[in-house]
């Protein structure tokens, strides 16, 4: 009698993760590689790998079930091959990937020394990202702090990684949500001439695998999470999902908080579903809310008067889970043109601590709208070679 795969030990979104791919019963895993499932399902190695030795144990009987948690963890040469060439997207910027790495387990860019830097002298090298298919992240800011732009960023990377050239049909495909109107077909195209300028890609190659759609009202906004899952099961290749603005559908003064709560809690669903079972990468930009304090730190409002104004993410953390990255930009005080990044999570503990600590990173945005970073400042060697040169 074939076991239901609700036997498992499992948590229910990896069980209907796992029902949403086919996998009915224990008995369906018995073939199935983990360096194939973790691919199929957009999970970790090491999740995959329990995943089918507790498959194995159950269909081994009832006397193996003692040494389900002693069984060694093993890797085939096909298993290891796949989980490196896992779908990696960058955001141009290598200061913000390598930020990103401390709380993604991926590992430091190779080119993690290399700056992509303005206009001619930036480089098109868009596999070295820390964004892989599976994590949300919450992208959020002040108007003109860069959201947009990374966010741009990020599907172009998709769209030009490995499996671009001719064509680009083995590239992942886009879904790029815009509810506020900042995002345009020439304004893309514009960022993707610029990318593609002096190599063998086509433009239009790249723009048609980027699904770009409008949802210009809250109506249309809850129509589209109600139906986006069957949106992306109908177009297997997209694996990155880009909502630019969130908060946009929020500002409505008639918005109870009742209502507020319901439609907060379909983005979570939507967002988690679209991340586990479809295998896609989320990032959701927000606007960020004044909040007025007191000096005993009670909230207040602008008729009671308050000592102190703290930006804060409009939404909080209602629609996001524990594995949610944060990321909030900002641009520099006074004479500084420089933006900044800081990234965390509700557990604001790095998953790779082997980097270090950096909670922030600094970047710029070029003339092409698209995030770059900023040299560093010369050492001396290099500092006394340009007094040199100057002098001669």
């Amino acid at each position: 009698m074939a076991r239901p795969i609700a036997d498992l030990s499992l948590p229910h979104f990896l069980k209907v993760a796992l029902a949403e791919n086919g996998y009915k019963s224990v008995e369906d895993l018995a073939t199935v590689s983990p360096g194939d499932l973790a691919i199929e399902l957009s999970i970790g190695q090491p999740q995959a790998e329990d995943i089918v030795r507790q498959a194995h144990t159950f269909q081994a009987g009832p006397s193996h079930l003692g040494m389900q948690n002693q069984l060694p963890h093993t890797s085939t040469a096909s298993a290891l091959l796949h989980a490196s060439a896992r779908t990696r997207f960058s955001t141009l910027s290598t200061s913000i990937d390598d930020l990103i790495a401390h709380f993604a387990t991926v590992p430091r860019s190779e080119h993690a020394t290399r700056y992509n830097l303005k206009g001619k002298e930036r480089t098109l090298d868009v596999n070295v990202g820390a964004i892989t298919p599976g994590l949300v992240f919450d992208l959020s800011g002040p108007p003109g702090s860069g959201k947009t732009c990374v966010s741009i960023g990020v599907a172009l990377s998709a769209r030009l990684g490995d499996g671009a050239e001719d064509g680009g049909d083995a590239a992942p495909e886009v879904l790029l949500i815009d509810t506020e109107g900042s995002i345009t077909v020439g304004r893309v195209r514009a960022a993707v001439e610029a990318l593609v300028e002096g190599t063998s890609r086509s433009v239009d190659s790249v723009l048609e695998g980027i699904h770009l759609i409008r949802v210009a009202t809250q109506v249309q906004m809850v129509a589209f999470l109600n139906t986006v899952d069957e949106w992306l099961e109908a177009h297997p290749k997209v694996k990155l999902f880009i909502l630019d603005t969130l908060s946009y559908h929020f500002r409505q003064p008639d918005l109870d908080n009742a209502l507020r709560k319901r439609l907060l809690e379909l983005v979570k669903q939507a967002v988690g579903k679209a991340a586990t079972v479809r295998g896609c990468a989320v990032i959701i930009t927000t606007q960020l809310a004044t909040k007025m304090f007191t000096a005993e730190n009670k909230p207040a409002n602008f008729d009671t008067g308050g000592d102190r104004a703290v930006l804060m993410r409009q939404l909080g953390d209602a629609w996001t889970t524990e594995r949610t990255i944060r990321i909030a930009l900002f641009r520099g005080a006074g004479n500084d043109e420089l933006r900044y990044a800081h990234a965390s999570t509700n557990s604001t503990t790095s998953s790779n601590p082997a980097l270090g600590d950096v909670p922030w990173a600094s970047f710029d945005i070029d003339s092409f709208g698209l995030p770059c970073d900023v040299p560093p400042p010369p050492d001396d060697e290099q500092l006394a070679a340009q007094v040199a040169a100057g002098a001669a």
